[in-house]
């Protein structure tokens, strides 16, 4: 309980102190000298006081206090630091990161195109699996556009954690092969984080696909050394982690939303599960999995609606229906249009699979389309 308390304080301490930091060098223009000056002496301090606070009686409530307010000095520092590399300009001091990035362009530009070379009978179907794929909306039209927002489905055409659980559901099933051997379970773990890493950097990295990747990484990590993971342990962790490498996150609603949602699928969800009992025999009822599906986006939508509220000013009236209704459909959407994508580009992909997956993208849309139009 002690180490979940310090992790806790220290994640809570260090995201406040970026969002201090957000405050004060983001919004506040660097002029004068005073903006320099404040971040050389956060830093200056951050340096002086966390070998200090390592060393003291970490017993003590006051040496904890001291411990967390210097990781909330920490974050400060942090924020500091990346905005002044930003105004100094940085890309210069790693010329292998450009090559990389031009390599990893360049394959996501050749999947893209591979996606657009499906014959579906509609080309909207080939904009909306690459929406749903990759992240490029560009070739989604207008109105289906309209019709995941206002419907409250936004969060399934833009990349969220929900494709990269998708894709880690897949690696999962795909690695389970390997067998269960010591050296079998290393092999899978490393696959699935390579895999993940790859798609993450292909698609953009977001910042919720980071959230879902850093969750991943953690979790298989964990798995590698035999060590058990707490959910709010690995939250916490990834929460820290992500702000101290791109603390600019801190503002981003992408950001906001993703964590917002797995808190309250952490926090809340648990107790609204447990409302519905199960049924004697260990057997789910129908009305048990509607149920947990239903307490499911509830717990989301309850901890996401202030931040989405404060971004764009809107909240979903019929969030629940579409939710239940095109969450499942749009996960057997991605799932079939995978397995499209490898058998295409193989060129063994029977025709029915594709009309399977197009009719799907019709139905997805029908349904979205109808909500929509609820008074």
């Amino acid at each position: 309980m002690r180490a979940e308390r310090d992790i806790a304080g220290i994640a809570l301490f260090f995201t406040s102190g970026i969002a201090v930091g957000e405050m004060l060098f983001r919004h506040i223009p660097m002029i004068s000298g005073w903006g320099y000056l404040a971040a050389g002496t956060s830093s200056a301090l951050v340096a002086i006081l966390i070998p200090a606070c390592m060393l003291s009686d970490r017993s003590s409530k006051s040496a904890s206090l001291r411990i967390f307010l210097t990781y909330l000095l920490a974050g400060i520092s942090c924020h500091a630091a990346s905005h002044l590399g930003g105004l100094c300009g940085n890309d210069s001091l790693f010329p292998a990161a450009g090559t990389v990035s031009g390599i990893i362009s360049s394959h996501s530009e050749s999947f893209k195109e591979m996606i657009d070379s499906i014959p579906y009978p509609e080309k909207d179907c080939n904009g909306l699996i690459k929406a749903f794929i990759t992240g490029d909306k560009t070739d989604v039209p207008p109105e289906i556009s309209r019709a995941f927002r206002d419907s409250g489905a936004s969060h399934i055409l833009a990349l969220s954690g929900m494709h990269l659980g998708v894709l880690y559901g897949v690696l999962l099933k795909i690695t389970a092969v390997s067998g269960n051997s010591p050296a079998a379970k290393k092999w899978k773990s490393v696959t699935i984080m390579t895999v993940s890493a790859y798609y993450t950097i292909m698609t953009g990295a977001a910042a919720s696909l980071v959230r879902a990747l850093l969750f991943i990484m953690l979790n298989e990590t964990a798995k590698i050394l035999g060590r058990e993971t707490r959910p709010m342990n690995v939250f916490l962790a990834a929460l820290t982690v992500q702000l101290a490498f791109a603390p600019e996150n801190i503002s981003s609603a992408g950001f906001q939303l993703s964590y917002l949602a797995m808190a309250g699928i952490y926090i809340l969800y648990p107790r609204m599960k447990a409302w519905f009992p199960a049924s004697p025999g260990g057997r789910r009822w129908p009305m048990k999995r509607i149920w947990d599906a239903a307490a499911l986006t509830i717990s989301c939508q309850i901890f996401t609606a202030p931040a989405a509220w404060l971004h764009f000013g809107t909240f979903p009236e019929y969030f629940i229906i579409t939710n239940l209704l095109a969450v499942p459909l749009s996960t057997f959407i991605m799932l079939t249009a995978s397995g499209i994508i490898v058998l295409w580009s193989i060129g063994i992909c029977p025709e029915w699979l594709i009309l399977a997956n197009w009719h799907s993208t019709r139905l997805l849309n029908h349904i979205l389309t109808t909500i929509c139009s609820l008074p």
